[in-house]
């Protein structure tokens, strides 16, 4: 699949889909600071939300991307559901929206997050992959064996720490909505592990962005349970067409849900490996 992508030209859908999140950026700044609160409803929990400016983001994300016309099929987080149904052997993934919760409170670290995926092999691979976060000003572009981008310039995963050594890594986390009754599943003891271990860990809220960042040399690390597919699979690719390592557990191989972890470097990626617990999850 990946080769049949290769001679349709993944650089055309790596600027499709760049010019797609920006026009879903314009659309979603026009938003920022304006949504009124009949516009927000619940999820999968009473703080797991989502707005009107997320649909309308993934509605115009749908009719911008070329999907049946080319035989390219759209799982987009507000219409997609939790299952693993009925996808095509190519898809558009799409998280219209990454980080609405700092969206609605007015904090300007969230995203448009777009990858296109090859469904075909025992995990799904991205192909090409555009982070936007548009009042950060940047936009993250990736397309496979063609190198990831910042902003049009390349850019490399950091294989130094400031301060030198892995001591100084900063890490990037974050924790799910649907927490167990007894606790288990909240990634709090992975956090405090991480925490004695490198002290610098950082919690944005927004995925995205975190990967996008390690792909760009600013974090060296990312891990957290329990996200799903379209909050990952962009910045999966930067990191590796950056030069960075990642990998992604499948709890539920009919389903959107992942874990990850992704290091700047293998050996980081190795310790944080042995300080994460995921059966919880």
């Amino acid at each position: 699949m990946i080769g049949a992508v290769q001679s349709k030209d993944v650089s055309r859908y790596r600027d499709i889909a760049a010019t797609a999140a920006h026009r879903a950026g314009e659309l979603l700044t026009a938003y920022f600071r304006r949504v009124e609160l009949a516009d927000i409803e619940h999820k999968s929990t009473a703080i797991d939300l989502v707005s009107q400016a997320d649909r309308d983001s993934e509605d115009l994300l749908r009719t911008l991307l070329p999907a049946d016309s080319e035989g390219i099929g759209f799982i987009g987080e507000e219409t997609s559901g939790s299952r693993m149904d009925g996808q095509q052997e190519l898809n558009w993934v799409v998280d219209p929206l990454d980080g609405t919760s700092n969206y609605l409170a007015g904090l300007p670290i969230w995203a448009v997050s777009i990858a296109l995926c090859d469904m075909t092999g025992p995990q799904p691979a991205a192909l090409a992959g555009v982070v936007h976060a548009p009042l950060l000003g940047r936009t993250w572009t990736a397309a496979v064996d063609q190198g990831a981008h910042l902003n049009g310039a390349p850019i490399r995963v950091r294989h130094e720490p400031p301060g030198g050594g892995l001591d100084n890594a900063m890490l990037a986390t974050g924790f799910p909505y649907n927490l167990a009754a007894d606790g288990s599943g909240t990634n709090l003891s992975n956090f405090c592990r991480m925490q004695q271990r490198f002290h610098k860990v950082r919690r944005l809220g927004a995925a995205a962005v975190d990967l996008a960042l390690i792909a760009d040399g600013t974090f060296d690390g990312m891990w957290e349970l329990s996200l799903q597919l379209w909050d990952v699979a962009a910045g999966m690719l930067l990191i590796r067409e950056a030069g960075g390592q990642f990998e992604w557990r499948f709890p539920r191989q009919d389903e959107w849900a992942v874990s990850i972890l992704a290091a700047s470097r293998a050996d980081l990626l190795d310790i944080m490996r042995g300080l994460i617990q995921f059966d919880s999850v």
